[in-house]
């Protein structure tokens, strides 16, 4: 595994651990969905993206093709998502 691809795995583990780790305010409620349609399809492109590279962390250029993106926008997705404690907890669950 290249050293850029262990950053981002490095990365995706971080936000697993920051999501299950602090509730916010909004767990206690019960209902905290995030709303509308842009935050699920986020969590659910970022969770197949990493689902299909620790499949196959050789065709991780490829598998980033098929899904639009580049190394960079992976990268911009995941900080997307670590910003937002609602997402990285829903991406947290999605990539168990």
């Amino acid at each position: 595994m290249n050293p850029r691809l262990r950053a981002v795995a490095l990365g995706l583990m971080t936000i697993v651990a920051v999501g299950c780790s602090r509730p916010g305010p909004e767990a206690a409620g019960g209902a905290g969905d995030a709303g509308g349609a842009s935050p699920p399809t986020v969590v659910d492109r970022a969770a197949a993206v990493a689902h299909a590279i620790q499949a196959d962390t050789a065709a991780a250029d490829s598998i980033l093709a098929a899904h639009g993106l580049t190394r960079a926008g992976l990268d911009s997705l995941m900080y997307e998502i670590a910003a937002d404690s609602a997402l990285a907890r829903a991406y947290a669950e999605a990539i168990r």
